[in-house]
């Protein structure tokens, strides 16, 4: 459908021969880019005639398209009833030439205002233009209908030649899109817009060319930009307006991101300004405003940058005893906060005492300084109070499989998690270090760390998240209607004269009069409020004060356990009820768990999502027997309309070939939007190797639609890379590792690695006097151990998205302890892998081996050769064929720094190896197996975790008299 489009002005038709009354109306179609504007029709229809003011499209970006206003209606009364001569439809803007014939509306029909909007929404219907204007005049003795029609088209790609800033961002404010529609005026304004963003962004010259290209399809065009950004406008010189002159500032200042030379960008100037400002205020000028100016010198910009500093605040505590000002001044997290209001570093501050147990605390935050000071103190006056400490819970009325120390243990989990303390590491207390192992006799005292005890804490607001924790794991087990809480803190008031820093708590704790209530259903009653006077309030000003040793009260009433007896579906059309019990996978007998019935919901809607409903939705509803002892859980689902694919977009590619991402999408155009297709898409796109991130999801992903284009938003990781890595270890001496890597060659993510590892191992090192005196012998050449590689990895090959292929050349020289080892190979792999955790390789390698045995004399060496029939050992050249089958389930959630999941790898390796020159060394056959199985548990939420690896390996030899040594090492080490 045509995107409806007006204009207010004139027709600009010559003027007919004989006399007249003109008569021009603006007819909408209807589209759905501007269905908003359909009402506004629905009103010009009801007025006979008229219609509203036009939605000028300016070229200004800065206007935004408004509300329409009515004008007056035309008056057609000259023209209403003359037959009407002819219908002429001229097409406007230029580009695209339409020839379309109007079936329901003929000449020699009476003219009206009627007749014209039909003539009009029946070009509009077409979806073939974007706008139609309708003019009408007399001739003769009839009416002359003229159509003034904009044609339109559909952008099928974008093609962008030249230009250096982001090409999305580019066309984001350019306002073009693939899928979008185009009119030939459309071309200049898009031009003008891009012009625009380049000159911002520090291009003024840029020049800028946008033109249509036609396709097979003859509503679909490719955009093709072409743009010359010539010389980037520089900034000349830089210069600060500072509201204060202290040196401190001053150093500040140089952190500016914009210094001349560089490019006079908006946007870069916006974030050098943002950046600059949120510095100053991280230390310390608290108000400070950062702006600037450019001014043009010649061809070149003078850049003010404006510095409204404010008074630099510093911090000042006061009563703090526990915590020093360090500790404090990180709590208040200036560093990241944006809110540096007094009430916010109070707050902030208070809570970090409460969090630590000190209930009682008072802070009292002040501002210190006149106006016109260029340094102002925020004093925080605290006054800590004691630690209170929960030295009991109780838990009345409660019942149940769980019994207190079972709830105990749930909120104590929960408290681990959600208060500072209770950590595998801590401060020691020097008495106690004295005590066993210091000196025996009598030492000066020392104050004592404190230990923070999460379970010992008190913290209102955590103990409500608590609370609903262990009220939500009733619920899961079935207690629908379980309470719990609130929670009531029982202490007593200090009696008047206590000694200082001690506690004569007055009388004996209080008890809370709990019933334990039920109706007559079962279900438990609220408690009543408990009367004041449980819990005593510390009042400096009254010389109140309340004892540090707290107990909580607790009260949980369960109520009955509800038991799920049947399951129900309604508003499902696609899948039979049958269908879903299936995939619903529901328990019935069981007791209800809200938690599985949330999965179970899920799981419902992957299905229809699967069979592309993406906007499918569903809600389960319980109905409880009066008893609450049996429940029915109904799925209410709203399946809506089946999405369908109807086309695909890709964003972000600058440096990838749109052609390659698309091979690799499973889904397919015309086809239903299944969610099983987009994590495929997703895993074949990420092992090309190149993107840091891909999404794949619909276009305006929350408006429902029956047809919707599928968006492939990548981010491309930078193309090359080089590597230095040196190193030194005991083993291998001085190492260092070169690496360079093309990630995308051509565009086609070919892959490309040139590695290079050196290592020597100084004599100094080797404390065998024989082995030192061996590999002293030998020139730098040999002595230097190295691996040198080259490889090439193509993602495409015509066997499709799921095959790749290998290239490897490898120069390996390993200095062993009695042996020298040089290797030459080259080797090919095909590489299936049809999803991110299994992958199978099949492989073929060429070698030349040789090896050399070090440091034997005649003598020596004819004892040697004795051993050697009994203990093979290679020495020499030899040719070794190798073919390679391997397969590896990999289900760890990261390939690299993994905390869970598990490895498994296993290969077998046929190998044949020729003796080569004078040799009495014989062909070797053989069958190499090695496996690999590896696991990953997490111990925390911080990335600690406990790994663990075993491998085996195995070689059997084919040519049982035979049994030289295969030339393949076994080596498995790491994790």
């Amino acid at each position: 459908m045509p995107s409806p489009r007006a204009s207010s002005q004139e027709s600009d038709a010559p003027p007919p021969r004989s006399s007249s009354a003109l008569w021009s109306l603006l007819v909408w179609g209807l589209g759905v880019r501007h269905a908003a504007l359909l009402g506004c029709a629905l009103w010009c229809v009801w007025q006979t005639l008229g219609c509203p003011a036009a939605l000028a499209q300016d070229d200004d970006d800065s206007v935004v398209e408004a509300v329409p206003k009515l004008r007056p209606p035309v008056v057609t009364a000259a023209l209403d009833g003359k037959p009407v001569l002819r219908i002429e439809v001229v097409t406007e803007g230029g580009r695209w030439d339409e020839e379309p014939t109007l079936r329901n509306t003929r000449a020699g029909e009476p003219f009206s205002a009627a007749l014209g909007r039909r003539a009009a929404r029946e070009l509009s219907d077409t979806g073939r233009f974007a706008s139609v204007k309708i003019e009408a005049y007399v001739e003769g003795g009839g009416v002359v209908l003229r159509l003034r029609a904009l044609p339109r088209r559909i952008v099928t790609a974008i093609r962008v030649a030249g230009g250096a800033l982001d090409e999305e961002e580019m066309l984001g404010a350019a306002r073009l899109e693939v899928g979008g529609e185009i009119t030939a005026p459309d071309l200049p304004r898009i031009a003008s817009r891009i012009k625009s963003f380049y000159a911002r962004r520090g291009f003024g010259l840029a020049a800028v060319k946008v033109d249509a290209v036609d396709t097979d399809e003859r509503m679909q065009v490719v955009v093709r930009v072409e743009i010359e950004q010539g010389g980037a406008t520089s900034v000349i010189a830089r210069k600060f307006l500072v509201d204060g002159s202290s040196p401190k500032l001053m150093k500040e200042l140089e952190d500016y991101q914009v210094e001349p030379g560089d490019r006079a960008d908006q946007e870069l100037l916006h974030e050098a300004d943002a950046a600059l400002q949120k510095q100053l205020r991280q230390h310390g000028w608290h108000r400070a405003e950062v702006s600037h100016r450019l001014q043009e010198s010649g061809l070149h910009m003078r850049l003010l940058v404006s510095v409204k500093a404010g008074p630099l605040f510093r911090l000042r505590f006061e009563g703090n005893r526990h915590f020093d000002a360090d500790q404090l001044t990180e709590a208040l997290d200036l560093e990241e906060t944006e809110d540096r209001s007094l009430a916010t570093l109070e707050r902030s501050v208070k809570e970090y005492y409460v969090d630590r147990g000190f209930l009682d605390v008072r802070v009292k935050l002040t501002e210190r300084g006149e106006a016109e000071d260029r340094i102002h103190d925020l004093v925080f006056r605290i006054h800590e109070g004691r630690r209170v400490k929960v030295v009991s819970r109780e838990f009345p009325c409660l019942t149940g499989e769980r019994d207190a120390d079972d709830v105990g243990a749930e909120i104590d989990s929960f408290l681990s998690e959600e208060l500072p303390g209770g950590g595998l590491f801590g401060s020691v207390d020097p008495a106690r270090v004295d005590e066993t192992l210091g000196p025996k006799a009598t030492t000066g005292s020392r104050v004592a760390p404190m230990e923070l005890t999460p379970y010992q804490t008190y913290q209102p607001d955590v103990y409500e998240r608590a609370i609903k924790h262990v009220r939500d794991l009733y619920r899961s087990e079935g207690y629908l209607a379980v309470t719990v809480g609130p929670a009531v803190l029982l202490r007593r008031q200090c009696a008047r004269g206590s000694p200082p820093g001690r506690c004569r708590p007055v009388g004996p704790r209080p008890k809370v009069p709990t019933q334990c209530v039920y109706d007559e259903r079962g279900l438990p009653l609220d408690e009543p409020e408990p009367e004041h006077g449980f819990s005593c309030v510390p009042d400096p000003a009254r010389g109140i004060e309340c004892e540090a040793d707290v107990v909580l009260h607790i009260p949980i009433k369960l109520g009955p356990r509800s038991v799920l007896y049947d399951v129900a579906f309604e508003g499902n059309r696609l899948l039979v009820e049958k269908q879903l019990e299936e995939i619903a996978d529901v328990e019935l007998g069981g007791y209800v768990s809200q938690v599985e019935l949330d999965k179970a919901k899920r799981r419902v809607l992957d299905a229809y999502a699967e069979e592309g409903f993406a906007y499918a939705e569903a809600e389960t509803i319980l109905d409880l027997s009066p008893d609450r002892t049996r429940a029915r859980v109904r799925f209410v689902i709203s399946e809506g309309e089946r999405v369908i694919v109807s086309g695909i977009t890709v964003r972000g590619a600058r440096h990838t070939q749109e052609s390659l991402i698309l091979g690799r999408v499973a889904l397919e155009k015309d086809q239903p939007y299944r969610r099983s297709k987009v994590r495929q898409t997703e895993e074949r796109l990420a092992t090309l190797g190149v993107f840091s991130s891909i999404n794949v999801s619909l276009e305006d992903p929350y408006v429902p639609a029956k047809r919707k284009r599928v968006v492939i938003t990548v981010q491309e990781r930078l193309p090359q890379y080089l590597e230095v890595r040196p190193g030194f270890g005991t083993g291998e001496g001085f190492r260092i590792t070169f690496e360079y890597g093309h990630r995308n060659l051509g565009g086609r993510a070919i892959q490309l690695t040139l590695r290079s590892q050196l290592s020597l191992l100084p004599s100094t090192l080797i404390f065998d006097d024989q082995v030192r005196e061996k590999i002293d012998q030998l020139p730098l050449g040999k002595r230097l151990e190295r691996r040198n590689t080259v490889s090439l990895e193509f993602p495409e090959i015509g066997l499709g998205p799921l095959f790749r292929l290998g290239i490897d050349g490898i120069e390996v020289n390993d200095l062993a302890r009695e042996f020298l080892i040089t290797k030459r190979a080259g080797v090919v792999t095909l590489i299936y892998r049809p999803n991110r955790q299994f992958s199978a390789q099949l492989g073929q390698s060429v070698e030349l081996n040789d090896a050399e045995i070090l440091g034997f004399d005649a003598a020596a060496r004819d004892a040697f050769v004795a051993f050697l029939r009994t203990n093979p050992i290679p020495e020499g050249e030899s040719l070794v064929v190798a073919q390679r089958v391997g397969v590896t389930w990999d289900r760890r959630h990261i390939p690299f720094g993994a905390t869970r999941g598990t490895l498994v790898s296993g290969a077998v390796e046929h190998a044949r190896a020729f003796p080569l020159g004078n040799t009495q060394e014989k062909i070797a056959d053989f069958l190499r197996f090695s496996n690999r199985l590896a696991g990953y548990i997490p111990l925390n939420d911080k990335g600690l975790a406990f790994a663990t690896s075993f491998a085996w390996g195995y070689n059997h030899h084919l040519i049982p008299a035979r049994q030289t040594y295969p030339d393949r090492l076994f080596f498995f080490g790491g994790i």
